[in-house]
């Protein structure tokens, strides 16, 4: 026999049916999790023997098949229901996401909507008091179907050219039969009265007519230049763009890859002031001294983009990778422009922020030294290798030197070292995907920072302890297996294992930092030989941008 202890209904669990809806009995245990399922209840379907036409309407409210028959532990929950429960006036679900939870009872057919909106506009007529001291260009009322009058000052509330057509509109309307009644005279006569005025208040206060013209050439130009932004098509898709770009923190390091919207600023503001007359990179031979630069008449189209604009396309596109069709869409500009404009501002940005990667001193590492290197506290740096798919070269010896056979792809290759904190303290140039890790150590840079006494922590993989005990230095990796005296096979000692455990919980805080290093989407995405010159300034402008965010490890 079958029993019905292990059933949903038994247990007293149920959850709601309605598509996108994820109300669940289980939740109201976890209500610190899912507060918002405190007042939560969940009722039952009506019964198909007593109530089928009822149950058929709530299958059809929910929007389920007809031939959808509910299981014991399907409900409804009282979200769906006016007032957050059923009751005798709402027997039936009603409240969903796809009518934005609005009661069907109270949301008036569109056909209906439209119809009592062109009555209300048919019905809509200008009145005015007194037609001898009232002038249309100072006072309009309109008229609803509640018989109730909205004053409206026209030269404060409306453009100077909708203000010419209303005025117009309402001297044609003057001939027409009024159809205010007394009682709209008498409730709109102080309003009236307080913005009509007489020929005597004209004289005595003609300042605030002199102000009102004022206002009205002030409002005429604003819309001329209005029309003038809204023509050129391409500027205002740059603005818009550029506004939600730099709209809050949130959108800054989406799209830029930056921390928050102040770091932006300040990067904005050294950019814009370390090189005045920066002119765009075209290959080698622009890097020749040109004489017009002296005589300041540059030949060729004037730029189209502010360096602000510029800054901004050269951090997007090095987060996202954005193609450069989509560029030029966005800013408005040829994509040969965009990518002279890229090429420009990277090797910019790379000669003003390369040296702020450096070497800190053995007393600033031990200061901010973080609790979890206890066993390794002399630890001065972690060292990895990490590697840039590339297209492959056309020419052999290229693509033989740059083949990279751990990643079976080509690749350019190169040695990162960061702080125990997480920072980068050494980034070196690119190598091809061939070279060895002994080799890229020995030949970058990186072992004329080390001093006596260092720690290094690197994977097996680097095979420099006599590199480093050279410099009085010391190598931390984990250990190698030893081959078993009792058979086949190679194995660790618990001792080993240990220690194993202990580098690699360390070691991996570099490949986190490589990580966010590669979350600037240009390098981390297969990159095209023609930008091989870009290569290693983006990797030392992604490890700067890296730096200046939170630390990685601070326990």
């Amino acid at each position: 026999m079958v029993g019905r202890k292990n059933t949903p209904e038994s247990k007293g669990k149920y959850w709601c049916v309605v598509p996108g809806c994820n109300s669940d009995s289980r939740k109201k245990n976890k209500l610190d999790k899912y507060p918002w399922m405190e007042d939560v209840s969940f009722e039952p379907f009506p019964t198909k023997r007593k109530e089928p036409k009822l149950r058929a309407k709530w299958i059809t409210m929910i929007r389920r098949p007809k031939e959808y028959e509910p299981l014991a532990h399907h409900r409804v929950c009282t979200k769906h229901f006016v007032g957050n429960c059923r009751s005798e006036n709402h027997t039936i679900p009603e409240l969903f996401p796809w009518n934005n939870y609005k009661s069907v009872s109270t949301t008036k057919p569109l056909s209906i909507e439209k119809r009592e909106r062109a009555m209300e506009q048919s019905a809509t007529v200008p009145a005015f008091q007194d037609k001898e001291n009232s002038d249309p260009a100072h006072m309009l009322q309109v008229s609803s179907s509640s018989q109730q009058h909205v004053p409206v000052d026209i030269r404060v509330g409306l453009p100077f050219a909708v203000y010419e057509t209303v005025v117009e509109s309402c001297k044609l309307s003057e001939s027409a039969p009024s159809t205010t009644t007394e009682t709209d005279h008498s409730y709109s006569r102080p309003l009236v009265d307080r913005f009509l005025t007489t020929s005597d208040d004209v004289e005595d206060k003609g300042t605030q007519t002199d102000l009102t013209s004022e206002d009205m050439n002030n409002t005429s130009r604003e819309n001329e230049q209005l029309k003038a932004k809204l023509s050129d098509k391409d500027a205002l898709l740059r603005n818009l763009f550029i506004e939600k770009v730099t709209k809050n923190d949130k959108s800054i390091q989406q799209y830029t890859g930056l921390p928050n919207l102040e770091t932006f600023n300040k990067i904005s503001d050294l950019t814009l002031k370390y090189e005045p007359n920066l002119k765009y990179w075209t290959g080698e031979h622009s890097e020749n001294e040109k004489s017009y630069q002296n005589r300041g008449n540059k030949p060729g189209p004037s730029r189209k983009l502010s360096r602000y604009q510029e800054l901004i396309l050269t951090l997007v596109r090095f987060r996202l990778a954005l193609p450069v069709v989509v560029m030029s869409d966005l800013f408005g500009v040829s994509c040969s422009r965009i990518s002279s404009i890229f090429s420009t501002w990277i090797f910019y940005m790379y000669f003003m922020f390369k040296d702020f990667i450096f070497w800190p001193s053995r007393e600033l590492v031990k200061k901010f030294m973080p609790k979890s290197f206890y066993k390794f506290p002399r630890t001065r740096a972690i060292i990895d290798c990490s590697e840039i798919f590339i297209q492959r070269p056309r020419d052999p010896s290229v693509n033989a030197r740059t083949y990279s056979t751990y990643k079976s792809h080509n690749t350019f290759k190169f040695l990162v070292s960061i702080t125990p904190t997480g920072a980068f303290n050494f980034v070196s140039q690119i190598w091809g995907g061939n070279t060895s890790d002994r080799y890229i150590t020995m030949n970058s840079g990186f072992l004329d920072y080390v001093s006596p006494g260092d720690e290094i922590m690197a994977d097996r993989g680097f095979t420099i302890r006599d590199l480093l005990t050279e410099r009085h230095a010391y190598l931390n990796i984990p250990p190698f297996t030893r081959k078993c005296t009792w058979g086949k096979g190679k194995y660790l000692t618990s001792t080993q294992i240990k220690k194993t455990r202990q580098i690699a919980n360390l070691r991996i805080h570099v490949e986190r930092a490589i990580q966010r290093l590669k979350s600037f989407k240009l390098i981390s995405q297969i990159l095209p030989w023609s930008m091989k010159s870009l290569v290693n300034p983006m990797i030392i402008l992604g490890a700067f941008f890296c730096n200046l965010k939170k630390p990685l490890v601070t326990k």
